[in-house]
């Protein structure tokens, strides 16, 4: 869950309730007075084109508008193009009916500030900077951005920033006006208390309750930018074109091994969502260091060609052997081993299926060795059938000589994976004559379910380890990601090995 806030309201004064007329026609009064060859039909607020737009994202509510058409419809008609000003909560645009020379924009700008009593009126000056008329005199966005706001404003630089920004947009007002003032009487154009989105310092003020991996971009000064959240959202979301990468922290201990086992269901969660990367957020959370995939898809159709391996792999930082078990012209799909250990392919091959039975999803098997410190661990991963008797001539298969039990070294062993089978089945009682489910026996813990999905009822995923191995943490993902991203849980162990 992450949690954002509302920015706070600005202690505002309603500028028609103070000045007795709306800020359309104060600004009408001005360029009638400055400038007496500017076309003004009247007053009121038919001499204008009055619209209220959203303060936040003024470009959105212009381009709804169309102010700029307005003027080019009014060309058309034959008729003088209209001043056009538009404003809500404490920011406004204004739009001249004619093209205005520097010195006149100077006199226009000052007579705003001094007879319409707006608190600050900004015009772009040139490539990245901006003119700012106040009571106190003329200024420069962004150098002196702390005699405009506040030499205090604890997010000054910012928002000099996004006032450059604002009047540099090619949808911005000929001038822009502000109802902010340093010394805290400030305005809101429309009729309403309260004000939204100036630079004031309530206004840019909020507040993010997130989870502590969550992909953000802090500022050097140490906060976030709306901008980031936005980005961190779609990374979360999948919605990315080049997520960041999510990094899992070093081995603590030489003789520490964290890994993990997961069925990731070609990538496709709950939700119906693909997403490679919110796979690799689910692994990253765990930070291991050896991971075994089952069900990954490489250049297949369905999974829009994406070598979904490669993708994992780049995201965690990690090496990847990738296995197909079942291959279709360019297309592939199996299993996958993921190291941030240096570890080199022993063995990777099909397994045995029941004879007759021509539908049997084919299955395979793929053995690394990983450099840990002086020693080398042997990791196996698997995914076997779904029939009982193919599962077991599966399993004798790896554990016989041509896979495991050709292993005549002392080296500690990892055998895991999807085993489609429930514990205390044939399959597992023959995997723990020999090894040791690393669920059983876990310290203050009893064994979880790993499949299906948000409400896991079976316990087919395993991590068997052979006496060389003393488990220290089990756990099993129970996260939101995890719950929705395939419809296995990922199961992860900690080991320490035994010197």
């Amino acid at each position: 869950m992450w949690v954002f806030s509302d920015h706070g309201s600005e202690d505002t004064l309603s500028y028609v309730r103070e000045h007795g007329r709306t800020v359309q026609e104060a600004v009408a009064q001005v360029f009638e007075e400055v400038s007496k060859d500017v076309v003004v039909a009247g007053r009121k607020n038919r001499a204008i084109q009055s619209k209220r737009s959203h303060a936040y994202l003024p470009w959105r509510s212009l381009h709804r508008h169309g102010h700029r058409d307005g003027h080019k419809r009014d060309e058309e008609r034959g008729e003088p193009k209209r001043l056009v000003v538009t404003a809500m909560g404490p920011v406004g645009h204004v739009y001249f009916n004619r093209p205005i020379e520097s010195q006149e924009r100077v006199r226009l700008a000052k007579a705003l500030v001094e007879r319409a009593e707006i608190p600050m009126v900004l015009a772009v000056e040139g490539p990245d900077k901006v003119r700012v008329w106040t009571k106190d005199g003329q200024f420069v966005l962004p150098e002196q951005a702390a005699s405009v706001l506040a030499p205090d404003h604890p997010f000054l630089a910012e928002v000099a920033e996004d006032l450059v920004a604002l009047c540099h947009h090619q949808d911005a007002g000929d001038v822009v006006i502000s109802g902010w003032n340093r010394t805290g009487r400030c305005y809101s154009f429309p009729s309403e208390n309260g004000a939204h989105a100036g630079p004031g310092l309530e206004e840019t003020h909020a507040f993010a309750l997130m989870p502590v991996d969550a992909p953000l971009s802090w500022r050097p000064e140490g906060h976030l930018r709306p901008a980031s959240l936005r980005q961190a959202a779609l990374r979360h979301l999948g919605r990315e074109a080049t997520p960041a990468q999510v990094v899992p922290t070093l081995i603590s201990e030489k003789n520490t091994l964290r890994l993990m086992t997961y069925n990731v269901h070609t990538c496709v969660g709950l939700d119906g969502k693909l997403s490679p990367h919110r796979i690799a957020r689910v692994i990253a959370r765990y930070k291991p260091d050896v991971v075994a995939l089952q069900e990954v898809d490489v250049g297949r159709a369905r999974t829009n060609h994406t070598d979904q391996a490669k993708v994992i792999a780049e995201c965690l930082e990690m090496e990847y052997h990738f296995h197909p078990a079942m291959r279709l012209e360019e297309e592939a799909y199996g299993d996958c081993i993921l190291s941030r250990l240096p570890m080199r392919l022993i063995k990777a091959g099909p397994l045995p299926t029941l004879a007759g039975w021509n539908l049997c999803e084919p299955r395979g098997a793929l053995w690394v060795a990983a450099d840990l410190g002086p020693t080398t661990i042997d990791l196996i991963n698997t995914h076997l059938g779904l029939r009982a008797r193919e599962r077991f001539r599966q399993v004798q298969a790896l554990l016989g000589d041509d896979w495991i039990g050709g292993n005549g070294r002392t080296h500690p062993v990892v055998f895991c994976g999807d085993f489609n089978a429930w514990p205390r089945s044939a399959v597992w009682n023959l995997c723990t004559d020999r090894f040791r489910d690393v669920q059983i026996g876990a310290r203050a813990r009893k064994p979880r379910c790993t499949w299906s999905g948000r409400y896991p009822i079976a316990r087919i995923d395993h991590i068997f380890v052979n006496p060389q191995v003393r488990v220290v943490r089990v756990d099993v993902g129970d996260d939101h990601l995890a719950r929705v991203a395939s419809d296995h849980r990922p199961l992860f162990a900690e080991i320490q090995i035994r010197w």
